[in-house]
């Protein structure tokens, strides 16, 4: 389901010339300020995968920033101006996400969500010379000492995330003994080292760590390395297309009766479908999700507003809180220019300040003149110096209609306790 407010754009990019791009950096500049009359309409840019392998992610953009706009104009919008999206596609394909992130700039966009991990580093120095603000999504560990004035991520890091999975399984469920299958993409192979450090640490042992390539016919030369010492548990991350295939080999070999624990992606629908019977006992996924706040109470609220019942997708807090961070640092500059407002974001949802976890009640506190320090979905959303948060994660099942369990909450204090 998509927003009725959502533009959706999935023909193939322009690819602009530089001369053309700094043409339209100077026009976000001139159209983003202020002064547009308080019932103008902010645009706030989408970089998601609409096509493409990981065409999944989009759905996790769209829901996300969809109740993060619901919030804000729910409740007056931002200084009387209303905000809609309109996106672009990146196809999760580093070739087309810079001419796609230039189409995006046409449309004068206050501030961009995204791209996901797969094609951030394509165009993570253009948001400051475009001076746009963006607020990229995943945990790539690639970007945790990221220095972008303008790019923020509301995600915590996949080294957090890995920290996360190796406790639950290591203090949570008591296993001893741990294999690796991950895909050889950046962003999986990020999780390796962290997550062997951490189970390792933990007092585990990891038998064997499996590379495998994406979309191939079959992987039970990979399985039966990864089975051989018969360990307690599998960690993994792949895309659902190389899942299907995977597992239904490991079905035939016998090895899904043994707890697989995976990244947020195994979180997803796609991923228990693909596992079969067995993924309401032997399937499970680290989120990054604060369940006991009040932050995550208010986002489910405004989720169910939204898309009626349905059960928040992976990531939609973290897209969520973007949208509310944006809005509540416009608020307090008094300005929609984003060369104004971008050295708001920390000041908004960071300590000193009054915690508030909603945006209605920060806005409150902003008109009084008063600090704020914004308590998100995700989490406290403290940004640090290389403008990263640091949250815990709940490790999640499935339930017998496939939607989420609550899950085990791994608490930040128990992952920074796991790896001195």
């Amino acid at each position: 389901m998509k927003s009725p407010q959502l533009r959706m754009r999935r023909s193939r990019p322009i690819v602009l010339g530089i001369s053309v791009l700094a043409a339209v950096a100077l026009t976000v500049a001139g159209c983003s300020s202020s002064g547009g009359g308080s019932n103008s309409t902010l645009t706030i840019g989408e970089i998601f995968p609409f096509t493409g392998a990981k065409s999944i992610l989009s759905d996790w953009g769209v829901h996300g920033v969809a109740a993060g706009i619901y919030e804000v104009n729910h409740n007056g919008g931002v200084m009387g101006h209303k905000l809609k999206a309109t996106s672009v596609d990146d196809a999760a394909d580093s070739v087309d996400t810079l001419p796609a992130f230039r189409k995006l700039l046409l449309d004068s966009p206050v501030a961009v969500v995204g791209p996901f991990s797969p094609t951030i580093e394509a165009v993570i120095s253009n948001f400051g010379p475009s001076k746009v603000p963006d607020f990229m999504i995943g945990g790539a560990t690639q970007l945790d000492n990221m220095n972008y004035p303008y790019v923020f991520r509301t995600t915590s890091s996949d080294s957090n995330e890995s920290v996360a999975m190796a406790y639950y399984a290591a203090k949570v469920k008591g296993f001893k003994t741990a294999s690796l299958i991950f895909d050889n993409s950046a962003n999986s192979q990020g999780f390796v080292a962290p997550l062997t450090k951490a189970f390792e640490a933990l007092g585990g042992t990891v038998q064997s760590s499996q590379t495998i390539v994406p979309g191939q016919g079959s992987y039970r030369s990979e399985l039966s390395k990864a089975f051989a010492g018969h360990p307690d548990v599998i960690f993994s991350s792949f895309d659902t297309q190389t899942a299907s295939t995977l597992w239904a080999n490991a079905a035939q070999l016998g090895d899904l009766n043994t707890p697989w624990v995976g990244d947020d992606l195994q979180s997803s629908k796609a991923y228990a479908q693909a596992f079969g019977s067995l993924a309401s006992t032997e399937l499970f996924a680290a989120v990054a999700a604060s369940p006991s706040g009040a932050g995550y109470t208010h986002f489910l609220a405004d989720y169910k507003a939204v898309y009626k019942n349905a059960q928040p997708l992976p990531t939609t807090f973290n897209e969520y809180d973007a949208i509310v961070i944006a809005s509540l640092a416009m608020t307090e500059s008094k300005s929609t220019d984003p060369k104004v407002w971008v050295s708001h974001v920390t000041d908004v949802s960071s300590p000193p300040g009054t915690q508030c976890s909603t945006y209605s009640a920060c806005v409150t506190l902003l008109n009084s003149g008063k600090q704020i320090d914004y308590q998100g979905a995700g989490g406290d959303d403290n940004f640090n110096k290389n403008h990263n948060v640091f949250s815990g994660f709940s490790v999640v099942g499935f339930n017998s209609d496939l939607t989420n369990t609550a899950g085990t909450y791994v608490t930040p204090a128990q992952i920074a306790a796991s790896v001195k």
